[in-house]
């Protein structure tokens, strides 16, 4: 009679630590005396406003490459607020061409230093997608110009961050990122100094690449992660397979969410026809309407890998309820009722419906 193997992960959530809330991954691998538990780690923190920012993963990069943009935004506007104060316009009708003055060039020093800084942290994010999303990141390209303002070259976006990680040099002039050099590569494969992108090209190339990410893509990467997974996986796609899934459901259902399928509608019936089968029955061609209330679920993976299920669990009308489906079946359902979703609108919208 031959011992039973076991292939387990589980993930262990520990909420005493407030504002964090930790998890421990506890692994059986095979042997029942070849178990252990991996170090506690930070799932989340809950901020002052009681928000939650899960750490690791695609949500709160694309936050954290979005807010950048929203930080350039608004230093635009203030600056655009000083310079009306001052009864300043530009003499030709754009910004580079502002005439000189105190003022201006305290503008122009500010924003070479702020765009130096978004640059970092934009370009270091839009790596992290790249390496998540390989095929659809590597589209996202910008011009490279010469001396004389002469396209030489188009470079991705994970290359600029690439440069940025390992600079010699660079400087901001005007809208141009100019002769940005690392330890080995220049911005084209032909060296030479004097080469340039445009800034805002750059931004409007990143604005895109992040509207063009879906729920499709993020599942896609879920899907196969769950089919590789087990108990002898690296640690770190165990982290990201949870610390995805369990923000996977303030993505597709979020403020104003049609739930006209998927394993949340099939929750949602199934309460639907408790609350009607314990309250009187309809009479003939009666209609009835039902308000269920419901927030953002949460999903998981259940721990024996051999089974690969997915756990979805939801309040309803102030109720938990829960459900587990195989992992196939649960990624399909996702993708077709949410699949075409785009990451970036869902991020702006509040992860609960009614």
């Amino acid at each position: 009679m031959s011992e039973q193997k076991f292939n387990r992960v589980q993930v262990m959530f520990n909420a005493e630590h407030k504002p964090y809330l930790y998890g421990a991954i506890h692994i059986v691998d095979g042997d029942p005396a070849n178990q252990w538990c991996e170090s506690p780690f930070v799932i989340s923190k809950t901020t002052a406003d009681g928000r939650e920012i899960v750490y690791g993963t695609v949500a709160r990069t694309i936050e954290n490459a979005r807010s950048q943009l929203d930080r350039l935004q608004a230093f635009r506007s203030e600056a655009q607020r000083r310079l009306d104060a001052a009864g300043i316009e530009p003499i030709e009708g754009t910004v580079s061409q502002l005439p000189p003055c105190d003022i201006t060039d305290r503008i122009f020093d500010e924003q070479d230093t702020l765009v130096e800084e978004v640059l970092l942290i934009v370009s270091v994010n839009v790596r992290v997608l790249s390496e998540i999303f390989p095929r659809k990141m590597k589209r996202a390209k910008v011009k490279v110009y010469d001396y004389d303002n002469t396209c030489v070259d188009n470079i991705e976006l994970s290359r600029i961050a690439d440069l940025l990680l390992h600079n010699r040099y660079i400087m901001i002039r005007d809208q141009y990122v100019v002769d940005l050099i690392s330890d080995e590569k220049f911005m084209s494969d032909r060296p030479q100094l004097g080469l340039k992108v445009d800034f805002e090209e750059y931004l409007g190339e990143v604005q895109r690449a992040l509207e063009d990410l879906t729920v499709n893509d993020l599942i896609g990467r879920l899907r196969g992660t769950t089919k590789q997974l087990s108990s002898s996986s690296n640690i770190k796609d165990i982290v990201f397979l949870t610390q995805n899934l369990y923000t996977l459901g303030g993505l597709v259902i979020t403020d104003g969410t049609r739930v006209d399928e998927g394993p949340i509608k099939s929750i949602l019936d199934r309460v639907a026809e408790q609350i009607l089968d314990a309250g009187p029955k309809p009479a003939p061609g009666e209609t009835r309407q039902l308000a269920l209330v419901f927030g953002a679920p949460r999903f998981s993976l259940e721990p024996e890998l051999d089974n690969k299920q997915i756990r979805i669990q939801v309040q309803v009308n102030g109720k938990p309820e829960e459900l587990v489906m195989d992992y196939e079946n649960f990624f399909s359902e996702i993708s077709s009722a949410h699949g075409d979703a785009k990451l970036l609108s869902s991020l702006r919208n509040t992860a609960s419906s009614t």
